[in-house]
């Protein structure tokens, strides 16, 4: 079975003051690329959930791959919270945009040590940004690695 590719995958790292953005296109040969795209300031949820449709419309996005928090493969209280933010965004998306629930562990420290390892020494909401951006982007690294390897991606919960 060929991997399913998409033109624009929207990858989210959610939380309750930011969400971290990323952008997979699709390259030649199926091949893909992976980038921050900054973060969003979570004001309140209806915003948030308007400002990310209207981003999702002006970018083209096909899917969109929320980080959901695991600890130990298990749900906190904030995987549900995720969750219920990922159905109410899941409504707020026109039907042709696919939605999907990827494991995002340790991927906030991952991103943390990345930036530390590249020196990006910043105080405050923009290192806390970019941190949300880089962890958005290994997100959707992630599980775009594991569809163009597999086929598919394991254990993305279609939302």
């Amino acid at each position: 079975m060929a991997p399913r590719t998409w033109d624009r995958i929207l990858g989210l790292d959610v939380g309750e003051r930011r969400i971290g953005l990323a952008f997979s296109s699709t390259l030649s040969v199926g091949s893909s690329m992976v980038v921050p795209a900054g973060f969003l300031e979570v004001h309140s949820r209806e915003k948030a959930l308007i400002d990310l449709r209207e981003l999702a419309e002006e970018e083209g996005v096909n899917a969109v791959v929320v980080g959901m928090p695991y600890v130990n493969g298990m749900e906190t209280r904030q995987t549900q919270k995720v969750l219920a933010f990922a159905r109410e965004l899941r409504a707020a998306l026109p039907e042709t945009v696919e939605m999907y629930g990827w494991d995002e562990s340790y991927t906030s420290t991952s991103a943390q040590g990345l930036l530390v390892d590249a020196e990006l020494k910043h105080s405050g909401k923009a290192k806390r940004g970019r941190v949300d951006a880089v962890a958005a982007s290994l997100i959707l690294q992630s599980f775009v690695d594991a569809h163009r390897n597999l086929g598919m991606a394991p254990g993305a919960l279609l939302i």
